[in-house]
């Protein structure tokens, strides 16, 4: 037992610095002159007797070698991890303020048209548009503002704050060669159309039973759409129209026939259309709403392109 507790110590001091090493490399094989060995401060019997059975004892493990991986450096995972978690406070904080700001500025509109709604006198109204830029609006700058196939950009309460409480919309009417702006009705106003350029033909029909009123427009020329009149209008020329739509309503409302018919249920549609023809065979070929204009007769655009002049001109 003496012999063995200083063994112990060493054999765990060595086995401390070189955990990777097999069990019987860390025993000494053969007493050296010229290199110390293990148990040197032992008596040669005792130390000859100590190696041994640790040969023996070595010889009995299992062989378990390992590959020894570098270690990683602490100082550069640190900054790695500094650097992956400054990206993401980043990124978070770019999200959060993003959608911050678009819902204070959809929220700071909608307050302001309520604010400026039950303002009680004008003067108070004026104190909710200090700016001079709360009286400017920029028709062209608009999303709709194009003309392939066109668009229909209305300055009103959603998008001209300014125009709350005044009883008026006014929109600007792009269309496109042959283009179109589909079948509809305004059911709070009524419409005070002007053509700007261009050559615009024109339909209304106030109510069952009237006639259908027709009129081609070209630039300072005007037709009248009274209120709720179902009404359309084509562009019937090459180049591009525009014309100016005022309405006696800051939230007049639009209807499209065609979209809403075809939102009934089917056996509503298809019994009023009669025939052989189904509602069916007509879903997905309506346009979409979209920017309020659609592309026109496929003979118009042909004649047009023929002629070379379906270039789309941007104002």
């Amino acid at each position: 037992m003496p012999v063995f507790a200083p063994i112990a110590k060493k054999v765990l001091s060595r086995l401390h610095q070189t955990r990777s090493a097999p069990a019987d490399s860390l025993l000494p094989d053969q007493p050296s002159e010229t290199e110390p060995t293990l148990f040197d401060d032992l008596p040669e019997r005792e130390r000859n007797v100590a190696i041994a059975k640790l040969h023996k004892l070595a010889s009995q493990q299992p062989a378990s070698p390992t590959t020894r991986l570098p270690a990683p450096c602490p100082r550069r995972l640190k900054w790695i991890a500094v650097a992956m978690l400054f990206l993401a406070l980043g990124f978070i904080a770019f999200a959060v303020v993003t959608s911050l700001a678009l819902a204070a500025n959809a929220d700071r509109e909608t307050d302001l048209v309520a604010k400026l709604r039950m303002a009680n006198t004008n003067l108070d109204r004026m104190k909710l548009l200090p700016d001079d830029s709360d009286w400017f609006f920029d028709f062209t700058k608009q999303d709709k503002y194009t003309f392939s196939p066109g668009g229909v950009i209305n300055a009103n309460a959603a998008t001209f704050p300014a125009t709350a409480g005044q009883g008026m919309t006014l929109a600007m009417l792009n269309l496109g060669p042959c283009s179109m702006l589909p079948p509809h009705f305004h059911p709070r106003a009524s419409n005070f159309v002007v053509a700007i350029s261009g050559t615009t033909q024109t339909y209304m029909i106030a109510e069952n039973g009237a006639r259908t009123v027709t009129e081609v427009l070209r630039a300072g020329q005007m037709t009248i759409f009274p209120t709720a009149s179902v009404h359309t209008m084509m562009n019937i020329g090459c180049e591009n129209a525009q014309l100016i739509s005022a309405l006696n309503s800051d939230d007049s409302g639009t209807t499209n026939l065609a979209n809403t018919f075809f939102s009934l249920p089917a056996n509503i549609t298809n019994t009023i259309i009669g025939g052989g023809l189904g509602a069916q065979d007509i879903y997905g070929r309506v346009p979409a709403v979209g920017t309020g204009s659609s592309f026109g007769p496929n003979q118009c655009r042909a004649a047009c392109a023929k002629q070379g002049k379906m270039l789309k001109r941007e104002w």
